[in-house]
């Protein structure tokens, strides 16, 4: 065996050797091989290398990708947690009060209009408008006496709604959201949307007043998604969802449902329970809707005996029912994202 150095000086003066000046054509060729293949890697060989690189990088950004969406998931179920505790403790700090002024999830055509038309062109899942008769809301109530408003009762007397004929004060309408949200030329993000054109949104804060003039989103994905319990209506027989135009054979519970936003007393950090930042829901797309929900129980779709109601039947005080997300997803789906049993988008 030679040494390394041997080997070494073999190599340059196989290296110095002209091939040219080999006047056998047989070791000239032999010599012309070697020459080659000490030269580096042939085209296909090259090709094979890439090739399996990429496969490589591919599987990787794949698995990466998946790894960063359900870690989302999970930061969404923790948020989801601190939401829940944070609404109940603020109901118990504050004397059972709740916090007022969430977002409607409801765009108005007119913020000066008597009864203004109401779209539900965020395309929230789950959720469908509902007008609220006085029972349920009335402006100001702070009475116990129920059929003046069981939402004032509790200290829920506003909400904030998207009125399409506000100009934010940096630049674009507000006839447009998706448009507004998109342009560069201001501050407007989804999530600030009902805030007012001063707060770079759209929104207004509007009292509860019932009656036909006042809607609210209810949620319509069943009760047993958020209780865990079979959903019935007053007469121990399955429910019949609310799809936002059934109101008159609809039964089961009514849940109200707002989005938690930063307009939310519960936010206020002079109040006693007040939380400091306001979560946000990343599994939606760029121009959409990205706080999470709160559903209270107002009432049912129902009277006593299960009989569907032209109206909302009220209850004899809205308690909390929980929060789902941004896509309609209750804290048991987001986790399915999480452990990858759910798609994530």
């Amino acid at each position: 065996m030679f040494s390394k150095f041997k080997i070494r000086e073999m190599k340059n003066k196989f290296d110095a050797v002209n091939v040219a000046d080999i006047a056998d054509s047989k070791l000239q060729a032999k010599a012309k091989r070697l020459k080659m293949k000490q030269g580096g890697f042939t085209l296909l060989e090259l090709l094979v290398v890439v090739a399996i690189l990429a496969a490589i990088a591919g599987t990787a950004t794949i698995a990466l990708q998946d790894t960063d969406a359900r870690a989302s998931a999970a930061a969404h179920v923790a948020m989801m947690d601190e939401l829940n505790k944070g609404i109940r403790t603020y109901r118990v700090l504050n004397k059972n009060t709740l916090p007022n002024n969430f977002d409607s999830l409801i765009q108005t055509d007119d913020i000066a209009g008597a009864n203004p038309a109401a779209y539900s062109n965020l395309e929230i899942a789950d959720v469908q408008p509902v007008v609220v008769p006085l029972t349920i809301a009335d402006t100001g109530d702070t009475n116990t006496d129920d059929s003046e408003g069981i939402l004032g009762d509790i200290g829920m007397t506003q909400l904030q709604y998207i009125a399409l004929n506000l100009d934010p004060a940096d630049g674009g309408t507000c006839a447009d959201t998706a448009d507004l949200i998109n342009r560069r030329d201001n501050a407007v993000v989804p999530g600030n949307i009902f805030l007012t054109p001063a707060g770079n949104g759209c929104g207004y804060a509007a009292d509860l007043v019932g009656g036909g003039t006042q809607e609210i989103m209810v949620w319509t994905g069943g009760s047993e998604r958020i209780t865990g319990q079979p959903g019935l209506d007053n007469n121990d027989v399955a429910e019949v969802l609310y799809d936002g135009s059934n109101l008159g054979t609809a039964t089961g519970k009514a849940f109200m449902a707002v989005g938690i936003g930063p307009a939310s007393t519960l936010f206020n950090a002079n109040n006693l329970g007040g939380m400091t930042s306001v979560p946000v829901y990343r599994h939606v797309s760029a121009e959409k809707y990205n706080r999470f929900i709160a559903l209270f129980d107002i009432g049912s779709f129902d009277d006593s005996t299960g009989t569907p109601s032209a109206t909302v039947v009220p209850k004899d005080q809205v308690s909390f029912a929980g929060v789902v997300d941004g896509a309609g997803d209750t804290k048991e789906e987001e986790l399915g994202e999480w452990d990858g049993q759910r798609n994530t988008i």
